[in-house]
């Protein structure tokens, strides 16, 4: 039995529910308008997010065939016949210039014979590796856009980091494009230590989600400025993960866009990022004798822009003298104690060296050029970089173990596939430098360093060359 008054209860509870929906008052589930919804991570991302670019790359890998086409079998009777096969691998970069140069982690890219860069509206561009500094585990790619301005992320400052503060990882996370997520900084300065004596310092760690895929990518804080490269994660823990500080980027860049090395041509001063007055500021540090900077730079100038574009920040610079040709004057806008100064500077030609004869002077090492058909030859791992033919009894790649069949794919902080690469490489080092070097032998890769010596002062005795089928050992 019910009480009194309960069905008129109910009644009047629809009733007011039927005048809610008529007179067009919104349900409590109803989402309020996005410009009530956009969070500091939405305008942040929307900011950044375009710079953001995803990274495929393809290299060959050499494995064994198979002889009757099933597992068992192939263990008990191992073919002697190998084969390339292409492996994928995806990662993450960030453009830091309209132009075309993308940041991201070197081991994203090392060995990779294709590179494929994706923008976040989906177009396409081939890449090519400009150099790479294995140490900070960063390089920097080239993309040509064809005359049209892409997206970029200007560098931030990583020095003013706090503990708990929100930070935003961007990336090709397991291969899902363009994810998006969040945490804190969970701690500053840390030093991360891996096998063969590798070892990152000053690296931001962060419980925001990095995943495979997410190397390369930026870190962004809440204002949507890049202040790292995300780089690793731990494996036997979640939600740790470990940026590059983009200090130390700003730090690397000098090296990595060293425009005089790639172009070939000698401007003769040296420009290293400073933080002045709370600003980002390019000072000129050094002018060397005899170069055509002599008299037209200073030591202490501020460079404000080259050519007529501003240049505040190492990409900029970097970049524009990079599009100067040899013989062309740049012109540059500075500061000098404190009043507003300009100055142009005649590019001077640089000639090529001889990379064959740098590599057997300093290193004792006789190399050739590797192409498809000598690759198939002696069953290298790769089809680019430098074979090695001969080492030199008693030299520095003897004494490294080097040996007839290994590839040298690095030296320094770049990729080396032709003889004047390594020749703009060897060309400034000095007996005693210490150079690291990548080799590949067989499947196996690793990185030594070799110490330049000075010119040897006699013949010298060289180990003969082995049966090609030598080359396709694997112990380093």
């Amino acid at each position: 039995m019910f009480l009194p008054g309960i069905e008129d209860l109910g009644s009047r509870i629809a009733v007011c529910l039927l005048v809610i929906c008529a007179v067009g008052v919104a349900p409590a589930w109803g989402a309020p308008p996005q410009s009530q919804r956009e969070t500091p991570v939405v305008k942040a991302y929307r900011a950044a997010g375009p710079a953001v670019v995803n990274i495929s790359t393809t290299q060959l890998v050499r494995t064994r065939m198979g002889m009757l086409g099933g597992d068992i079998f192939d263990d008990i009777f191992p073919s002697p016949l190998t084969r390339q096969v292409p492996v994928q691998s995806l990662g993450s970069g960030v453009l830091i210039h309209p132009d075309g140069y993308v940041v991201t982690n070197a081991h994203v890219v090392q060995r990779a014979q294709e590179i494929t860069v994706t923008l976040s509206d989906d177009r396409k561009f081939a890449a090519t590796v400009l150099s790479t500094e294995p140490r900070h585990d960063l390089a920097v790619l080239k993309i040509d856009p064809k005359g049209k301005p892409l997206p970029f992320l200007p560098l931030g400052r990583s020095d003013d980091l706090m503990v708990g503060e929100t930070v935003i990882a961007v990336g090709n996370s397991v291969g899902l494009s363009n994810t998006l997520t969040t945490g804190v900084i969970s701690a500053t300065n840390r030093t991360l230590s891996f096998k063969e004596g590798v070892e990152y310092a000053g690296l931001i760690q962060t419980d925001a989600p990095i995943n495979p895929g997410n190397s390369g990518g930026p870190l962004l804080n809440i204002a949507g400025e890049l202040i790292g490269i995300n780089t690793a994660i731990r494996a036997d823990a979640q939600n740790i993960g470990f940026a590059i500080a983009i200090d130390s980027l700003h730090a690397e860049l000098p090296r990595l866009l060293d425009f005089e090395r790639i172009n070939r041509v000698v401007l003769g001063a040296t420009v290293a990022p400073r933080r002045i007055e709370g600003r980002d500021t390019l000072v000129v540090t050094d002018v060397r004798t005899g170069t055509p900077a002599e008299g037209k730079l200073k030591s202490g100038d501020w460079i404000m822009a080259v050519n007529g574009k501003a240049a505040t920040q190492m990409p900029q610079y970097a970049c524009a003298m990079l599009q100067a040709a040899k013989d062309e004057t740049v012109t540059f806008k500075l500061v000098r104690a404190g009043k507003d100064a300009a100055a142009a500077v005649k590019l001077q030609a640089k000639p090529r060296p001889d990379g064959a004869a740098l590599a057997a002077k300093l290193m004792g090492v006789t190399l050739s050029p590797i192409d498809e058909a000598l690759a198939r030859r002696m069953r290298l791992a790769l089809t680019s970089g430098l074979v090695v033919t001969e080492v030199e009894a008693a030299s520095p790649a003897a004494e490294l173990g080097l040996r007839a069949g290994d590839v040298l794919f690095q030296a320094g902080q770049l990729y080396v596939k032709d003889l004047d690469t390594l020749g703009m490489i060897l060309e400034d080092a000095a007996p005693g430098d210490a150079l690291r070097i990548g080799i590949v032998r067989g499947n196996m890769r690793a990185w030594a360093t070799l110490r330049v010596r000075a010119a040897p002062t006699g013949p010298q005795k060289k180990t003969p060359k082995p049966p090609a089928a030598q080359s396709g050992e694997t112990d380093i």
